[in-house]
């Protein structure tokens, strides 16, 4: 491998039952466990499952409306369960964090439709509780259901992200600059909590925020967590470069991730950002067991409790496109969109028909790379020839099945990672940013925006 760079490996899950990165309807499976996402028991067994794994991080996605798109309505999302119950993931982390000792999370959160004070203080808190083990991924939501929950009109794709900017100015200030390193005294002696001197207001005023601070909980052991990004349209990626400690990709095609990842990097650079820091994973469906013939007997396993319906419900919501409008040999035109933009940013990506998505999403892989459904030493190659090829860092896992996947990625695919050196040598200690960063350090260089924010 030409990257000599540990390789991270995590989970993405959703606090739902029906998790659409992978196939909603899995949950009627009979090894599914889905069912009790709502039990707090369920959790707790997920994340010791993850660490005893060996795996980096559990990582949550998040969604703040019904997908309601598909069919012009919440009907097929409902019945199929397509990422509901949306359970707050954040309320989850101090419990997870409190049966590990490692493992570090992510979690999402929306900045169109949150505020920067209270969310600064929560993040903060996170990092205390966890001991500096927390990330948080920004997005900017895209479901027009999200919008009318919050009683506001959707906002255009790049007025999303101009909010999300001056967001996190004001969370950064609040994060490096509020308090001082030393404005914590703690002394019992004098009885003094902190230096009031070296605690400081932010007054910022801005287009869409006005905060006057100073921040309320003392500086934690990042200070700023962890700043993960998932955008892939073009402003998506300067947003990354502008932010990013850890990328999420949203392409398949290595060649086209290690472009993309170039020109962030690039970018990254030109805004005098140590792009080195940065690192990127990508997502994988897998399915893995000991033979050709078994991994074939999970798929047709899969697909007998599969229903493309809840797919297309929920791409429909990700594309704000109503498939079931279009006759099958109508194409769907590309358009701009105030949906998310990432699956479809590929300038050299053919126009598909409507027939086409019907026809990719009535196969439960549909969302799956062909090169991670095999045993485990293909898939182990597999894996290896990705991160050449693509330059990434690491990949997350998408669960077909909770907890089979996560049983499976340990129990098979995990010792052929071994026997590749390709697994076990991420860092096991300290803050999620030290285990990042080539230099170990716990809070942000100098070259990263938040800095700037520091006194």
């Amino acid at each position: 491998m030409s990257d000599p760079r540990p390789l991270l490996f995590g989970l993405y899950e959703q606090a739902c039952v029906g998790n659409g990165s992978s196939a909603a309807s899995l949950w009627t499976h009979p090894a599914d466990d889905r069912l009790s996402a709502t039990s707090l028991r369920y959790w707790l067994d997920q994340a010791r499952r993850v660490e005893e794994a060996g795996m980096d991080l559990f990582f949550f996605g998040d969604v703040l409306g019904l997908y309601d798109t598909y069919r012009g309505g919440a009907e097929t999302a409902l019945r199929h369960g397509v990422e509901i119950p949306a359970l707050d993931p954040m309320l989850h982390i101090p419990a997870l964090a409190a049966v590990t000792d490692r493992l570090a999370f992510g979690t999402t959160v929306s900045t169109t439709y949150e505020h920067p004070f209270a969310h600064a203080r929560r993040f903060s808190t996170l990092d205390h509780l966890t001991a500096g083990r927390i990330g948080w991924n920004v997005v900017t939501s895209y479901l027009p259901g999200a919008a009318a929950n919050f009683g506001l009109d959707v906002l255009a794709h790049d007025s999303r992200y101009d909010r999300a900017d001056e967001f996190l100015d004001v969370a950064y200030a609040l994060w490096e600059r509020s308090w001082d390193d030393d404005a914590f005294v703690g002394d019992k002696a004098s009885g003094v909590f902190a230096d009031p001197e070296k605690v400081h207001r932010i007054d910022h005023v801005g287009e869409h925020f006005r905060v006057a601070g100073p921040h309320l909980v003392t500086p934690s052991p990042q200070r700023t967590p962890v700043i993960i990004q998932a955008g892939w349209s073009p402003r998506g990626r300067e947003f990354a470069a502008r932010h990013a400690e850890l990328i999420f990709v949203g392409d398949s095609d290595p060649v086209a991730v290690r472009e993309g990842l170039a020109g962030i990097r690039r970018r990254a650079e030109e805004l005098g950002r140590d792009a080195s820091q940065i690192r990127a994973v990508v997502g994988m469906n897998l399915v893995v067991a000991p033979t050709a013939i078994a991994v074939q007997e999970k798929i047709d396993s899969l697909q007998a409790h599969y229903a493309s319906e809840a797919q297309l419900a929920a791409y429909a919501g990700w594309g704000g496109i109503d498939f079931s409008l279009y006759a099958d040999d109508e194409p769907l035109v590309k358009r701009a969109t105030n949906a998310t933009q990432t699956k479809e940013t590929r300038s050299d990506a053919p126009v598909l028909t409507a027939g086409d998505v019907r026809r990719q999403f009535s196969r439960v892989t549909a969302f799956a790379d062909d090169r991670f459904l095999g045993t485990p030493d293909a898939v182990a190659d597999a894996i290896g020839e990705f991160v050449e090829e693509s330059g990434v860092d690491g990949f997350l896992l998408h669960p077909f099945l909770s907890p089979g996947s996560v049983e499976d990625f340990a129990g098979l695919l995990v010792p052929a990672l071994r026997e590749r050196g390709l697994y076990g040598g991420f860092p096991q200690d300290g803050t999620f940013r030290s285990r990042l960063r080539s230099d170990r350090r716990d809070r942000l260089g100098d070259d990263h925006p938040a800095r700037s924010a520091h006194r």
